[in-house]
């Protein structure tokens, strides 16, 4: 199975359960700010997530589908405030008007405060069958890629004031976009029921993935239109951001990309996981996407 056809199998009830999972908003106004964006995007994330717990031999898929949603909540709370005029001031999201456009720029603040916190209340509460213990994992991870995401925007805003080594940059999207993906991993390996050792090396694995993700968005920045990317391209050079192909040129970027993916590869292959397939084919996907 590819990542195609796992997506296909999936998606529609990933989507139906974002939308459950936001139903006890009492504001509609609130509500509509926190729907806007759900469902729209890739659903990488949630997908990921299931796609390593099949990986580490999980056999029923869609009964984690409520462990994995509040992903996707987390994800797009930091989509919303990374668009703030404060942020990037970016207009364009997943194809429609940002939040802070599409309604205000104080209901969209709102709107990705509560979207975090019901990420978080999802995983308390869900009825998914975990003992305390998996549960409790999940919560602290999720708490520690969130925090990471946090301290990678400081990083980010900081960096428009000067000029980042690769290090620096590196480092930046290991908090800002690799964190995010290091907690997908781990999610699917904790709901797989794997052992600690094999939870961390599924979150290594992940920031690097994030990493060849970050790396391609920088890449499709130059060569792609905001229409066909579904969000405003132009802000980093308005700001004069580090990137990678500002750092490395678009060749050298190209060939620290190609590097990166045939690592991960290497890596998932040498896991001898039950069903790695979806995951070799995810993980390729988020440095060749072409959107």
């Amino acid at each position: 199975m590819n990542f195609r056809e796992f997506s296909a199998a999936h998606r529609s009830a990933i989507e139906d359960c974002l939308r459950a999972q936001t139903a006890p908003v009492a504001v509609p106004s609130l509500r509509a700010a926190m729907d806007h964006l759900l469902g729209l995007g890739k659903l990488f994330r949630p997908l990921m997530a299931l796609a390593v717990a099949r990986a580490c031999g999980h056999a029923d898929i869609p009964a984690l589908i409520p462990s994995v949603t509040p992903l996707e909540l987390i994800h797009t709370f930091t989509l919303i405030h990374d668009d703030l005029p404060c942020m990037d001031d970016a207009s364009l999201r997943r194809g429609v008007p940002a939040v802070h456009i599409a309604f205000d720029e104080a209901l969209a603040v709102l709107a990705g405060d509560a979207l975090a916190n019901y990420a978080y209340l999802q995983l308390a509460s869900v009825a998914n069958g975990l003992g305390s213990e998996r549960r409790m994992a999940l919560i602290a991870s999720a708490a520690r890629a969130t925090h990471l995401v946090v301290e990678g925007q400081v990083l980010d805003l900081e960096g428009e004031l000067r000029s980042l080594s690769l290090d620096e940059l590196i480092n930046l999207h290991r908090c800002k976009t690799g964190a995010l993906f290091s907690t997908t991993c781990e999610f699917g390996a904790i709901l797989a029921g794997s052992p600690p050792e094999r939870i961390s090396e599924m979150g290594e694995l992940g920031r690097e993935i994030g990493l060849a993700f970050q790396i391609r968005d920088d890449l499709l920045s130059l060569s792609s239109t905001d229409s066909e990317m579904g969000k405003t391209l132009a802000t980093d050079l308005e700001r004069n951001k580090s990137t990678f192909p500002r750092l490395l040129g678009v060749e050298g970027a190209e060939a620290h990309l190609g590097s990166l993916l045939a690592g991960i590869a290497e890596r998932i292959r040498g896991m001898q996981l039950a069903e790695p397939d979806v995951l070799l084919d995810i993980a390729e996907a988020a440095g060749r996407r072409s959107h």
